[in-house]
């Protein structure tokens, strides 16, 4: 064996124990982050398996949620070719309270012909104090607030203190549906749920439904982001290629129902300029 072969077998022998040959040759997967405060963490697990799914038969990429928002703030700040999916909130509050974050919006998520939805706040009791009430929440407690403070806003014969929420206690479940639930079987005074969950429960549980009252609605909220860094990159590109089409694939299609949508409507038209595989069939 000569000694050229005999370095080059040890060397590669060595970037594969140290698992050095994807970074080697440029070939790490390509990630998704996700991180939500508008649902429960809970469903993490279970999101991640749905779109890996959808995924592994694309590329080399990979989902991977995130459950907490610093962390996620600075894989923005150091990753730059990932693509990251988040609520609209938490996208404006970025570009807002941190101005020198370089990344693009990309795509935005559709449901029922709509890129917007309002959150309502829903009680037994039509004279509810809300200072003092209990609330059921799918998302986390900063978001809530923030939502609940818009819907005081908009209500001002509430006569609410300056800030009515700060010892407001919250129980945490899984969907918005959940949180009507909890009002209706009496674990919490109000629930801060969508109108269309709402609905669902006319069909469900139609006493139950019959006994609720909304107190409030927010404003328009836009619905969930993709967002990226690094246009340039071939794979980046390709990758919101896939993600745009995800309605014309049955694991697509789970994924997005997973996040409440129907599907992605394309913001940034500038980030389509590659020659990236383009109308998939339905499956």
């Amino acid at each position: 064996m000569s000694a050229i072969k005999a370095w080059l077998i040890r060397t590669l022998f060595i970037l594969s124990t140290l698992g050095g040959l994807d970074h080697a040759y440029g070939n790490e997967p390509l990630t998704i982050y996700f991180y939500n405060p508008e649902i429960n963490i809970t469903r993490n697990a279970l999101l991640k398996n749905t779109f890996d799914l959808y995924l592994e038969a694309l590329g080399d990429y990979q989902f991977q949620p995130v459950d907490d928002k610093a962390t996620f703030e600075a894989l923005i700040k150091n990753e730059a070719n990932a693509i990251f999916m988040m609520s609209n909130w938490h996208y404006l509050q970025i570009k807002n309270t941190q101005p020198n974050t370089s990344f693009s919006l990309a795509l935005r998520g559709i449901k029922g012909g709509s890129d917007s939805f309002h959150k309502i706040l829903v009680s037994k009791d039509p004279q509810l104090d809300l200072s003092t009430m209990s609330l059921a929440t799918s998302g986390n407690r900063e978001y809530s607030l923030a939502i609940l403070n818009n819907i005081a806003y908009k209500a001002p014969e509430k006569k609410l203190s300056q800030n009515p929420f700060s010892n407001l206690n919250m129980l945490s479940v899984p969907k918005d549906i959940d949180a009507l639930m909890a009002v209706g079987f009496d674990l919490a005074d109000a629930a801060l749920t969508t109108k269309s969950s709402l609905v669902k429960l006319s069909t469900i549980y139609k006493n139950q439904h019959q006994a609720l009252h909304i107190l409030g609605e927010s404003q328009a909220l836009r619905r969930i982001v993709v967002t990226f860094k690094q246009s340039t990159n071939i794979k980046v590109r390709a990758l919101l290629s896939e993600l745009r089409q995800m309605e014309n694939n049955k694991q697509g299609r789970r994924g997005l129902n997973m996040l409440g949508l129907d599907s992605w409507q394309l913001v940034n038209e500038s980030i389509m300029q590659a020659k990236v595989q383009k109308g998939r069939p339905v499956q």
